[in-house]
């Protein structure tokens, strides 16, 4: 089951993405979690990616060659976001900046350390982010499918029921 329009962030201020309405795609203004500031805020960015899978690559020509892939095999440009090293690196420091120390003691307790650090270690080692609209499980799964032919480091699928690393499945 696909989400429904009504779902959908209306309100969101910049950029596209679709959201779906008995599998019809329905243009909706997306914003990326890592984008968001943090300013007005206690919630971190892993907080509010909810319907987002992310994909972690060592190689960030790999990374590319995935977005390629998955936007040539009909998955909506709207719905991928490549993050290379530099940028991400430069939004956690943005968004630690922004942070108020209220909303550093809430990361502190909500943050899965594991994943944080495998996330900024990627980062710092030159890999690559690959962000892409899930909003249900489902449709992660699918997408999971879509990059086999892919060589990626980590996936992880931010859904409504919570956090979960997606394994491929063995052949």
């Amino acid at each position: 089951m696909w989400l429904a329009a009504s779902s959908c962030d209306k309100g969101a201020p910049s950029g596209l993405g679709s959201c779906w309405a008995g599998g019809i795609a329905v243009t909706e203004p997306h914003d990326w979690p890592l984008e968001q500031p943090a300013e007005g805020t206690v919630r971190p960015w892993y907080l509010t990616a909810t319907g987002y899978l992310v994909v972690l690559f060592r190689d960030p020509e790999e990374a590319q060659r995935a977005q390629r892939g998955l936007v040539g095999r009909e998955v909506p440009q709207e719905e991928v976001r490549l993050y290379e090293s530099e940028e991400i690196l430069a939004n956690v420091a943005r968004l630690r900046e922004e942070r108020s120390i209220v909303a550093k003691a809430v990361a502190a307790l909500v943050a899965d350390p594991g994943a944080k650090q495998r996330f900024l270690d990627n980062a710092r080692a030159g890999g690559a982010a690959l962000w892409l609209v899930a909003p249900t499980r489902d449709r992660a799964d699918q997408l999971v499918g879509l990059l086999a032919d892919y060589s990626y480091s980590s996936l992880r699928f931010y859904g409504h029921d919570g956090v979960s690393d997606l394994q491929r499945d063995a052949d």
